[in-house]
């Protein structure tokens, strides 16, 4: 441990102000939390102004830069519900470019909405389901889930999220996802009692028990 030594005043007032150069990086906490997630799962991830959010199928996941998304994006939602595309088709899928998923048309729609199920489902018990609502065109199917997000649909898509979700306590998922969510829990719930309209912040809904 480095102790640094107090400097008297006399040396205080001799000292010249020089250029400085950072030495370190800020970034956000969250960012910081999902990226090393993702990075404990085997994943890395880029930011790139050509994509919203593109896996290669390689181990490589391109997250659009803050220029692309829109105002209410943030990194930890669209990297957990990739998660959740990964987990739907489960862990051989990380092969696949954007997890075999094709969403350029209708063919893959039920395991999109599986996906959003289980992003809920996820979310929702420690208060983040609002929070972390999926910002794409199926923003709709997400806010009409029930409460239950597993209840029974017609488009087959529940039965897909509960397989997923057996999945979330095996590797590569397992301990990381859980962690990433807890510590986001964490700094939301610190965060939203300071939090104003528009902020994110605001749309924490504090789970029953810390009410």
């Amino acid at each position: 441990m480095m102790v640094q030594q107090e400097i008297a005043a006399s040396e205080l007032s001799s000292i010249v102000p020089v250029p400085r150069q950072a030495q370190h990086e800020y970034l956000d906490p969250l960012d910081t939390i999902w990226i090393r997630a993702m990075e404990r799962m085997g994943i890395r991830v880029v930011f790139s102004s050509s994509a919203y959010a593109d896996y290669d199928g390689k181990g490589t996941l391109a997250i659009g830069t803050t220029r692309i998304l829109d105002s209410d994006d943030c990194v930890a939602q669209i990297v957990l519900h990739e998660i959740c595309h990964w987990l739907v088709e489960g862990k051989e899928s990380a092969g696949e470019v954007n997890w075999g998923v094709v969403n350029t048309s209708l063919r893959d729609l039920a395991r999109e909405y599986a996906s959003l199920r289980l992003q809920a489902a996820l979310a929702a018990p420690l208060g983040l389901r609002r929070f972390l609502a999926n910002t794409t065109d199926h923003r709709a199917y997400y806010d009409a889930l029930p409460e239950d997000p597993f209840a029974a649909s017609d488009d087959g898509s529940a039965e897909l999220a509960k397989v997923a979700l057996e999945r979330v306590t095996e590797s590569p998922w397992a301990p990381a996802l859980a962690d990433a969510l807890s510590a986001t829990q964490t700094i939301v719930a610190t965060t939203a009692p300071s939090a104003s309209p528009p902020s994110l912040y605001c749309l924490y809904d504090p789970p029953a028990a810390e009410g």
